[in-house]
């Protein structure tokens, strides 16, 4: 994974609104998801080099996926989990809000 995607992950969890998210981690997920499609419908993905990225449900996380385009193969990128320790990147509620930890 790279540093860029990290801090688009870090970003994405950094907006998330507790008052949708609270504790719960399948709240968590659809919170994600919104301030991660915020940024996307920006472009932020593909102005910081990431080319063009889907999300999608995988187990109890998110999959983000960049799309095939200009002859390059697409390929998943990372598995993100809420609360758990699976995934590639690990976002945890601390008591007040959701942060990335691993």
């Amino acid at each position: 994974m790279t540093d860029a995607l990290r801090e688009l992950i870090a970003t994405a969890a950094d907006v998330m609104n507790a008052a949708f998210a609270g504790a719960d981690p399948a709240a968590a997920r659809l919170e994600f998801y919104h301030q991660f499609r915020k940024l996307w419908d920006r472009g932020i993905p593909v102005g910081m080099g990431l080319g063009h990225l889907l999300v999608k449900p995988e187990g109890d996380g998110l999959a983000i996926e960049r799309i095939a385009e200009k002859g390059v193969a697409g390929e998943k990128l990372a598995v993100i989990s809420f609360g758990h320790a699976t995934g590639d990147v690990r976002i945890h509620f601390d008591g007040t809000r959701w942060r990335v930890t691993g």
